[in-house]
C-alpha cells in the first residue's frame, strides 16, 4: 500500500493525531473507499479489484470482520 498526503485544518489534525491505531486503521480504510468512488467510477472491474485487494490485504494484517465488529461495537 502507498501513502498519500492530505491537507486538514489544525483541529482535525491533532484529533488524529490522538486517535487510536485502530480508529486509524478504520477510518483509512474509509477515505481510501471514497477516495477510489471517486477516482475509479466508471470501471466496475478495477474498482472491485480494488476493493478485493484491500480486503485481503486487511485480512493479512488481521482485521477480520469478526476483529472490525469488535472495535466498531467498543467505540
Amino acid at each position: 500500500m502507498e501513502r498519500i498526503v492530505i491537507e486538514v485544518d489544525d483541529k482535525l489534525a491533532k484529533a488524529w493525531q490522538r486517535a487510536s491505531e485502530s480508529k486509524k486503521k478504520t477510518l483509512g480504510n474509509k477515505v481510501s473507499l471514497a477516495i477510489a468512488k471517486e477516482l475509479i467510477p466508471n470501471n466496475k472491474n478495477e474498482y472491485l479489484t480494488f476493493l478485493n485487494e484491500t480486503r485481503a490485504e486487511m485480512k493479512d494484517n488481521g482485521l477480520t470482520q469478526e476483529a472490525l465488529n469488535k472495535i466498531l461495537n467498543k467505540e
